[in-house]
């Protein structure tokens, strides 16, 4: 990007790269005094410690932190696209993404068929190079982080959910996969239904009534996306009235452009991006008032 905005003739200094790790090069740019916004995505932990640094100038953050996001399907969805959808949500990115939909809410008298269906899918998604158009899941980033996710799994089992698909890995020239899990029988108070796994883990939970199906969204610190599936264009709108998040798609998801506001509630951060909203989020606003013409004097 610095090479392309030079070769277009922006002068020196305008467009900068610093390169460095976060306990060094980020924590000297939060606290610098002479950096009056700052954007910062990643973890809730980093993002409160960029809060606390922003303190010496109050300087003005925009952050998007974490999610864990509902899924929320009805009984009256179509639950062929709304398995699908929840399969594409889960898997985009490896579910390396903080708007990964990573819970699904499902109603009860469909939850045996709607997780059977989900299966299947999950069973059927082809992992391999990422640059392969064919390809619809790519390898976790780090060794570190395929550890991770796998002891989240192993916790889930643990913790008394049943592996309904998945659960295990697989090495291959291509990388360190997960195999796209779906964990059933999830409580609200187990860790693989309440933090953000950031890997193609998906944890489900069962509701009976409309208002168990939102309590059971919103039990959550995060508020960054969720998924709304429902033929009933009323019941969907109030669901998206009621559910904490900073980006809710009807009958979809992961879906938008560039014209759409992103960001998110309670401990998914502050601030939006993108869309005007994200224009203004790099702005301040200056009141002026210029008299024109001769001013009757206030001393006479």
């Amino acid at each position: 990007m610095a090479e392309i905005l030079s070769d277009a003739g922006m002068p020196a200094g305008v467009f900068n790269v610093v390169t460095g790790m976060g306990p060094e090069v980020g924590q000297a740019i939060t606290e610098h005094d002479d950096i009056d916004m700052l954007s910062f995505t990643g973890s809730v932990d980093v993002g409160r410690r960029a809060l606390i640094a922003s303190a010496g100038n109050f300087k003005k953050l925009g952050l998007e932190l974490g999610g864990k996001n509902p899924q929320v399907v009805f009984a009256d969805a179509d639950l062929a696209d709304a398995a699908d959808g929840v399969v594409f949500g889960l898997c985009f990115n490896a579910g390396q993404c903080c708007v990964s939909g990573s819970r699904l809410v499902v109603e009860k008298s469909i939850a045996r068929e709607f997780a059977a269906l989900v299966a299947d899918k999950l069973k059927r998604v082809r992992m391999g190079d990422v640059f392969d158009p064919q390809t619809q899941l790519g390898a976790i980033v780090s060794p570190q982080h395929f550890e991770k996710i796998l002891g989240y799994i192993e916790s889930g089992k643990q913790d008394g959910a049943n592996v309904a698909c998945g659960g295990g890995a697989a090495e291959t020239e291509h990388g360190r996969f997960v195999l796209p899990t779906l964990l059933t029988d999830v409580e609200r108070t187990m860790a693989v239904a309440r933090d953000e796994i950031f890997g193609p883990v998906l944890a489900m939970q069962t509701f009976e009534t409309f208002e168990e199906a939102i309590e059971i969204s919103n039990d959550s610190i995060f508020g960054l996306a969720a998924s709304i599936w429902t033929k009933d264009l009323d019941k969907a709108i109030r669901a998206m009235r009621r559910v904490e998040a900073g980006r809710t798609w009807v009958n979809t998801t992961i879906a938008g452009g560039p014209e759409l506001p992103i960001g998110g509630f309670k401990q998914s951060g502050n601030g939006r991006e993108t869309g005007v909203y994200g224009v203004e989020e790099y702005t301040e606003v200056k009141s002026v008032h210029i008299a024109l013409g001769k001013r009757d004097h206030w001393v006479k």
